[in-house]
């Protein structure tokens, strides 16, 4: 029997290193980016981003074939099942070319670079996963987004791209260099265009024309702007809230944004069972999500929200902060104190052990009107049909994703919720980062006017951070749980942070927020600021920053902001300078298309306007607080703890209102804002 055994665990041993030996493995292995590890194992022979990858490709002349993406990226998933993961496609990828795999996420400037390639040559917008093809000396000559494996739709399948770019490459390679450097000519071309457009005079008209503008690409039936697919704009709509409390501002401002949020909080972009947003909308109406949940998606939401419920009162708008941070917490928060990046569009079926987009989140009708009916729940077909639930459903396999047509009942809801928890939750990124982490900060502290258990959380969120990305005295730009950060820090990190800081000031008066904040400003000029521009990150591969957002608000605008709050607080003229710098050198879009640059109008309108900085003394300024952001309509206002008995109202260069009793302050002040 004895024999037996170790004859047994011998087989076993060797059966385990055999399939060891089968199974596939490239040099993402030795990676920590999720992304990475995801294609760790494919028959491709990934390589990261670096100079290894690099000198192979010019040893061996070959093009490089870059692929962009990120771990919680559907479409990423499908390309990696048909084609990355297919011997066919990996033989040809192996022998003719460097294949290069790079996090977004990880290296947002890389990809920041590459989506502009993708949107000179294709004419279009990109995205992701982004296909790239590049000379060995990395001129790209080909840009793509997803692509299909065979022929599709008219789209040219991978397969058949592959192989004729190698063929050429092989018998014509000059012709391909030289498109190449006609691309990069081009691309140079188009940063000078940039450089040299004439600054354009930054005053009322760029708020005027910013809601005129607005309002003639909103969707007036749907809320928002633009068709299928629909995306939030939450930082066009945060702007607008912020705007309409200007004394005259333009009502339809405010309009628009609240139809835009009453929509969205209605419909199935928004998670009517535990809350918090997805991504985008695939349809006009916000039915139908794409099901990825990012943290920076619901942070900037969250404060859209948060603003709205403090200007009108709602009732809704609050209840959707409340689920949002809950959901926050539930799913997406580490023990460290920070919050993940994101969450996957696809989730296992257990019934099938596939994975499907947006299965966690969808229901099955004859199954759930069980479960309400189990439940004791009256009239539960009516009660589900108010949640958009139907027996052919609005996903494939009669399964419904679910949206507000009638009243919401948290009877149902609760059953709904139930639900889910026999089901596996998506995959979770579990990545760190700084900057998003501070957008959601940013976002907690404005939500404070609701409830202070957001503050505290807030400060919480940005504690975490300087405790967790901080690594000898830098900031980092992330990191995973338990793992040192090694990435540092991009100029969005600072940017974002910095303007956390100062809320964390504001929410506490510990004056070391700001020296933090300020410590950290004069140390993003150093390392990100040359000739005149501001770069998104440090080294050879840095692209210069301009106001306009992508994917959520703009660094350089946040950094205006920044200027401009410290400017006011510490009295400090020179850091208001830079900002009316970044502003007037970028002040052609300001003009020409400012919705494309929400978070710079803001700023410009900052600028011209005055942040007002209220001082009390430190027992006292709560309730100045309380008063000012009830009473007065005016968004920029800052509040500064000082040892002086007087309640006093002051702009950089003078204090212009002083009183002992608060509510007479108030009423000066009230007549001085207009």
């Amino acid at each position: 029997m004895q024999v037996l055994r170790v004859v047994f665990c011998s087989f076993l041993i060797f059966s385990a290193a055999t399939a060891a030996e089968k199974e596939p493995v490239n040099a993402l292995i030795h990676e920590e980016s999720p992304y990475l590890q995801q294609h760790a194992h494919n028959p491709v022979h990934w390589m990261p981003w670096g100079e290894a990858a690099f000198a192979k490709a010019k040893r061996e002349n070959k093009p490089i074939f870059l692929s962009i993406g990120y771990s919680t990226c559907h479409w990423c998933h499908v390309m990696e099942r048909e084609s990355f993961e297919n011997p066919e496609v990996a033989k040809v990828l192996n022998r003719y070319f460097v294949a290069v795999k790079v996090d977004r996420e990880e290296k947002p400037q890389i990809d920041r670079y590459y989506q502009n390639v993708h949107r000179l040559i294709t004419r279009r917008a990109g995205g992701w996963p982004l296909t790239i093809l590049l000379t060995p000396e990395r001129k790209p000559f080909f840009a793509a987004t997803y692509i299909p494996r065979e022929d599709r739709y008219g789209q040219t399948g991978l397969l058949k791209l592959l192989r004729a770019v190698a063929a050429t490459w092989r018998a014509k390679p000059a012709k391909i260099e030289s498109y190449a450097e006609r691309v990069s000519r081009a691309l140079k071309r188009l940063e000078a265009r940039g450089e040299e457009a004439k600054p354009a005079p930054i005053d009322r008209r760029v708020e005027r024309e910013f809601v005129r503008q607005a309002e003639g690409a909103f969707d007036s039936e749907h809320g928002g702007w633009g068709g299928a697919p629909k995306f939030p704009r939450a930082a066009t709509l945060v702007t607008l809230l912020e705007l309409s409390r200007l004394e005259g501002s333009d009502p339809r401002g405010m309009a628009m944004a609240l139809r835009t949020l009453d929509a969205m909080a209605r419909g199935g972009i928004y998670d009517q069972v535990e809350g918090g947003f997805f991504r985008y909308s695939t349809d006009a109406r916000w039915r139908i999500p794409h099901f990825e949940k990012m943290l920076y998606t619901n942070a900037e939401l969250l404060e859209a929200y948060a603003l709205a419920a403090r200007l009108t009162g709602k009732a809704e708008y609050r209840r959707i902060v409340r689920e949002t941070v809950d959901d926050l917490l539930a799913h997406y928060r580490d023990p460290s104190g920070l919050f993940y990046g994101a969450s996957d569009a696809d989730s296992l079926n257990p019934q099938t052990g596939e994975k499907e987009e947006g299965y966690y989140f969808s229901y099955d009708e004859t199954e759930t009107l069980e479960a309400l009916q189990k439940a004791g729940i009256p009239d539960a077909k009516e009660k589900l049909a108010a949640y958009g639930m139907s027996s052919g459903g609005n996903l494939p396999d009669f399964r419904t994703h679910l949206y507000l047509k009638g009243k919401r009942d948290e009877a149902v809801r609760n059953v709904l919720a139930r639900m889910r928890k026999s089901r596996p939750y998506p995959f979770i990124d579990r990545k760190l980062q700084t900057g998003w982490n501070a957008l959601l900060a940013h976002a907690l502290f404005t939500a404070a006017a609701l409830d202070p258990r957001y503050a505290a959380l807030g400060r919480e969120t940005v504690d975490a951070i300087l405790k967790e990305l901080v690594k000898d005295g830098r900031l980092m730009h992330q990191k995973l749980p338990g793992k040192t950060p090694k990435v540092p820090a991009l100029l969005e990190d600072y940017s974002f942070l910095v303007s956390a800081l100062i809320d964390a000031y504001e929410a506490s008066y510990d004056a070391e927020y700001l020296r933090k904040a300020q410590a950290l400003l004069d140390e993003a000029k150093r390392r990100f600021y040359r000739d005149g521009r501001w770069m998104d990150a440090e080294g050879n591969f840095s692209n210069p920053l301009d106001l306009e957002g992508g994917s959520y608000r703009s660094a350089l605008a946040v950094l205006a902001l920044d200027y401009l709050r410290l400017a006011a607080l510490e009295e400090n003229r020179d850091d208001q300078a830079t900002a009316r710098q970044i502003l007037q050198r970028h002040s052609a879009v300001l003009r020409e298309y400012p919705t494309a640059a929400p978070t710079a109008v803001l700023a410009a309108v900052a600028l011209q306007r005055g942040y007002v900085v209220l001082k009390a003394p430190r027992d006292r300024i709560a309730a100045l607080r309380r008063e000012a952001e009830g009473k007065l309509h005016y968004p920029f206002l800052l509040f500064k703890a000082v040892k002086d008995p007087l309640y006093q109202a002051c702009r950089i260069d003078r204090c212009f209102v002083y009183a002992k009793d608060l509510g007479r302050f108030i009423e000066r002040l009230k007549k001085a804002l207009k």
